[in-house]
């Protein structure tokens, strides 16, 4: 249980540490470091309050149903259905950042190996590959996923480090205080842990103390990791550097190549693409969970180890056909999937959770 309990305090970081962590220095770009914190830390809260109202809910379910089942169980019909077509937009958008993420990589990183293949076919290449390990189960993943992420912390670490001797850190103070709904928004989605809470519940065994234990953690550790990260990218880039970065449609690439100019050492270098590379694999890891688990949950199919080939379909087709005709989605999904995950991941559990409580007392 101690092993599984590591591997879903992965997944969830996993799944929070990823697309979002090399979006957030570009949609930041405009603010002081101050307004940066204080803005990172309010999204925090409000998800890990949403996440924990989401986990007393589903212990006090302990069944395998996944957030539509719940909706309908205590907050009715009507509120069910506004759940389940939100969710589906959540996931889909995710889905296709993490796509347009995975393939934009993909291709750089071909293209370093010096094999020029078409954006559009590595785009296809990297779901298609990485949607086969999801098809293999959760545990499949749930390895896979570990591995990437051991690898992602020591680059993370190394790349950080390396960073650090290029700093300039007057540059955190430059910027403006106004608020900015959009960076809010992609923070918001950057602790969107709570899409996999069902299927870490289940797997698990709705162990309270557990589950509750890796809530915590998996909204803690990528809070700190986030300020870190933000600090250091933003010490380093100059101001003109960082609005190419907001205005570029390459969001993923761009960075990771603006990075890989400062470092000037090759063996560091490194560390900026597998550490970019990872965080979008993971990333589309658990977004992949989450919308096969909301599929089968909605369609009512029995949960197997293996979902049945059709639900795979639903879940790659849709995001990979709207990817290869408009690549460059990735920041612009994870806005739309910001206002999403207000509602579905602190609105409607804390909604569930107060309903129960009503209930329980009635």
């Amino acid at each position: 249980m101690l092993s599984r309990e590591l591997g879903a305090l992965l997944l969830i970081l996993g799944t929070s540490i990823g697309g979002g962590m090399l979006a957030l220095p570009a949609v930041t770009a405009h603010l002081n470091y101050l307004s940066v914190m204080l803005y990172l830390v309010l999204a925090w809260g409000l998800m890990t309050l949403g996440a924990l109202a989401l986990v007393m809910v589903q212990l006090q379910d302990k069944a395998e149903a996944g957030v539509i089942t719940l909706a309908r169980k205590t907050l009715g019909p009507v509120i069910s259905t506004l759940t389940l077509i939100t969710s589906f937009f959540l996931l889909y958008s995710l889905l296709c950042a993490y796509t347009a993420a995975t393939g934009d990589v993909f291709h750089a990183i071909l293209n370093r190996l010096h094999l020029f293949l078409p954006q559009r076919l590595t785009l296809f290449l990297a779901a298609l590959l990485l949607g086969s390990v999801v098809y293999r189960g959760i545990a499949a993943a749930d390895y896979l996923n570990r591995i990437f992420m051991f690898m992602k912390i020591i680059a993370c670490f190394l790349l950080i480090a390396s960073l650090i001797p290029s700093t300039e850190f007057q540059h955190l103070a430059l910027g403006q205080h106004q608020y900015s709904l959009n960076g809010f928004l992609i923070m918001i989605t950057s602790f969107g842990y709570g899409l996999i809470l069902p299927s870490i519940g289940r797997y698990l065994n709705f162990d309270k103390k557990r589950l509750l234990r890796i809530v915590f953690l998996g909204g803690l550790i990528p809070l700190v990791l986030y300020l870190i990260w933000i600090a250091v990218v933003h010490a380093v880039l100059t101001h003109e550097q960082l609005s190419l970065l907001a205005s570029s449609g390459n969001t993923t690439s761009i960075l990771l190549q603006q990075l890989e100019s400062i470092t000037g050492k090759p063996i560091l270098q490194s560390f900026a693409w597998i550490f970019g590379s990872i965080c979008t694999f993971t990333a589309f890891l658990g977004v992949s969970i989450s919308l096969l688990d909301l599929l089968t949950d909605a369609l009512k199919i029995k949960k197997t180890r293996r979902p049945p080939l059709f639900v795979m379909l639903l879940t790659y087709l849709p995001p990979t056909a709207i990817t290869l005709f408009a690549p460059h989605l990735f920041v612009q999904a994870l806005t739309y999937a910001g206002i999403c995950c207000a509602l579905l991941l602190v609105v409607l559990p804390i909604g569930m959770w107060l309903n129960r409580m009503r209930q329980s007392k009635a």
